[in-house]
Order: C-alpha cells, then sequence, then structure tokens
C-alpha cells in the first residue's frame, strides 16, 4: 500500500464511528504501522472497510437516508382518487369482465397506499437499536492518526 492509499485510510479514520472495543483494535494496528509494521495497513484497511459497511446497514430498518416527514391522510386520498379514475375507465371500456378486474386493482391501489400512509410513520422500535452506540474518534486514535499523518508528509 502507498503511503498516498495510507493518507486517504487515515482521513476516512478520522471520520469513523466505532464500537469502543474497534478503537482499541484499531490503535493497536496505528501503533503497529508507527513501528514499521506495514502489513498491519491491510487489517487497518479492512477494519476501515467494515465499519463503512456496518454504517451504512445501521439505522431503521426502512432507509436510514430518508428524513421522516409529518403523518398525513392524504395517501389514502390519493389512493381514492386513483382508484375511482381506474374505475371509470373501466367502464368506459365496456364493463363486465374488464370492469370487475379494473376494480380489483382500484382496491389494490388503496389497499396500497392506506398500508403505505400506516408503515411510513412508525417510531423505530427500541430493540432496533444497538446495546452499545458507536463513539468518535477517541484523543489516543487520533493523536496516532495525527503522527502518521506528519511522518508521511
Amino acid at each position: 500500500m502507498t503511503s498516498g492509499e495510507l493518507s486517504r485510510l487515515l482521513v476516512e479514520l478520522r471520520d469513523l464511528r466505532l464500537q469502543p472495543t474497534d478503537w482499541a483494535e484499531v490503535e493497536h494496528l496505528l501503533a503497529s504501522i508507527e513501528s514499521g509494521g506495514d502489513d498491519r495497513v491491510e487489517q487497518l484497511s479492512q477494519v476501515v472497510f467494515e465499519a463503512r459497511v456496518r454504517r451504512s446497514f445501521s439505522g431503521p430498518k426502512a432507509s436510514s437516508d430518508v428524513v421522516p416527514t409529518k403523518q398525513t391522510s392524504a395517501l389514502p386520498v390519493v389512493g381514492v382518487v386513483c382508484g375511482g379514475l381506474l374505475i371509470a375507465v373501466g367502464a368506459l371500456l365496456g364493463g363486465g369482465i374488464i370492469l370487475v378486474a379494473i376494480v380489483l386493482l382500484a382496491v389494490f391501489v388503496f389497499a396500497i397506499a392506506f398500508a403505505g400512509s400506516r408503515v411510513a410513520h412508525r417510531n423505530a422500535d427500541v430493540s432496533d437499536s444497538p446495546a452499545e452506540q458507536p463513539v468518535p474518534v477517541p484523543d489516543q486514535v487520533r493523536l496516532r492518526i495525527d503522527e502518521l499523518e506528519s511522518r508521511s508528509d
């Protein structure tokens, strides 16, 4: 691994939030790299990669990137309007079996809209959060990062 890749890895390491036990491992790896153990850079890279993956999958089950909105009853109303329009189109197409199929489709559209208005605003369950929250970079690790960055400049 080149010094440029190590520098990029150290910059990324500053922004991570890890479990306290993971920070202890990172500190050990940084100490090994400081003392000339270049083979530890690969292990440090693996720790950073795993932390990024954990961060992307953490958070609420739905999506951690979605900004919550206030609950509204507009979605079921939209479902009813769309369902009504579908039924009107089905009646214009001639009725009969086509109308029955389109009425079923309209009921399905309304059901999806109604269910979506209820599921989207559920509060996160307390059991969804991990027992131990990730923490930012501890001071001793930050000092080791600073030392390695000054050495690579």
